[in-house]
């Protein structure tokens, strides 16, 4: 994983891009088996954890995602596993890990209560959560928040408008959703490489 000075910077922004593409289709596949493999995954390569504290990671977060995807109120009882994911990820202590797992809740919140439209909504959220997560400067990391969440926007709506229904391939919508997300985690993997310090 690297010193803790460093945490999580040490990741491939392309493997990153594809492992979540895959994991928003499992999510709304409701696949909970498969978004928990490719979770597991993606943990390891962002944070660098072990294999065993990545699948305890990939479980709390899991549970939260199927929870929420089953839910629709009272999402403040999700935050309690997706702050012990985030513990169990050992950012380094000067992080506000309570505040990392707010600003991650707020982003599926966000996209929930808003619906098609919260793309700028969810990317400010994003945008929250990596400059607390990375401890860098907010406009930094605004890029990268940015097309996060409008990568959210563009599948909600392809998924919307898509005759074969919101659990399709998606073939019209999810190239555009795979290249955000690449230039999302590009723009993000920039900024922290840019920035002395931090978490």
């Amino acid at each position: 994983m690297g010193t803790a000075t460093h945490w999580g910077r040490d990741f491939d922004p392309d493997e990153l891009a594809r492992l979540e593409t895959r994991m928003w289709k499992a999510y709304y596949r409701r696949q909970p088996a498969r978004l928990f493999a490719l979770l597991v995954r993606a943990v390891r390569a962002q944070a660098g954890l072990s294999w065993p504290r990545s699948v305890w990671v990939s479980l709390l977060l899991t549970r939260a995602a199927a929870g929420f995807a089953r839910s629709t109120a009272d999402y403040e009882r999700f935050a309690p596993d997706i702050g012990r994911a985030y513990r169990a990820m050992r950012l380094p202590a000067h992080v506000d890990v309570e505040a990392v797992a707010r600003h991650e809740l707020r982003w599926w919140v966000v996209r929930r209560e808003i619906g098609l439209a919260a793309g700028q909504a969810a990317g400010e959220s994003i945008t929250d959560l990596y400059a607390t997560l990375y401890d860098v400067p907010r406009e930094s990391v605004a890029e990268a928040g940015r097309l996060r969440g409008r990568a959210a926007e563009v599948r909600d709506r392809g998924a919307t408008d898509d005759p074969d229904g919101p659990r399709a391939a998606g073939s019209a919508y999810r190239p555009e959703v795979a290249r955000l997300l690449r230039d999302s985690y590009r723009s993000l993997k920039r900024a922290i490489d840019r920035t002395p310090g931090g978490a």
